[in-house]
């Protein structure tokens, strides 16, 4: 079947995408210790075992890193590509990923990530530029290298040692 439409302007990226291929990323391979799905692009922090297991950020606690997207997960009827309970997937642990954001930010903002989900569809590890009412920690180690609009794409460098605090 002939494809008949297109976009006529693609998005730059999508949730968990690598930035660049550079020789600094530090990709970790790490079992998801959550009962549910998430979406690749959020903030996550070891598990029970920390070697071989990880979580979505609950409060204060070392930055593991960030869920990279891979082609290799099965998209679901909703079009969502998501990193299923239990599941293998790796996650960039120093280096740049692209991270949509749940508020407007820039390369002066503070990073803060999501530590607990509200009504509205609010989904733990988020990147934002705020706390918002303390539902979000500020992350060390971590800063956006680019601009994004309100659920825009900016680009995320996380170096070894970032935490949530």
């Amino acid at each position: 079947m002939a494809q008949l439409t297109y976009d006529a302007a693609l998005v730059i990226a999508f949730p968990g995408m690598l930035a660049d291929t550079g020789s600094r990323n530090d990709v970790l391979s790490r079992i998801s210790e959550e009962a549910v799905s998430f979406p690749a692009g959020v903030a996550l922090v070891a598990g029970t075992l920390p070697d071989t297991q990880a979580l979505l950020p609950t409060g204060a606690a070392s930055l593991l890193g960030v869920a990279l997207h891979s082609h290799a997960n099965e998209v679901g009827g909703d079009d969502l590509n998501l990193i299923d309970d239990a599941s293998a997937f790796n996650v960039l642990h120093v280096g740049r990923v692209y991270v949509q954001v749940e508020e407007a930010v820039t390369p002066a903002s503070t990073v803060f990530v999501r530590v607990v989900a509200g009504g509205g569809g609010t989904q733990l590890g988020a990147f934002r530029a705020s706390a918002d009412t303390a539902s979000a920690l500020a992350a060390t180690g971590a800063r956006y290298l680019t601009s994004a609009g309100i659920a825009g794409f900016a680009v995320l460098e996380i170096d070894a040692g970032a935490a949530i605090a």
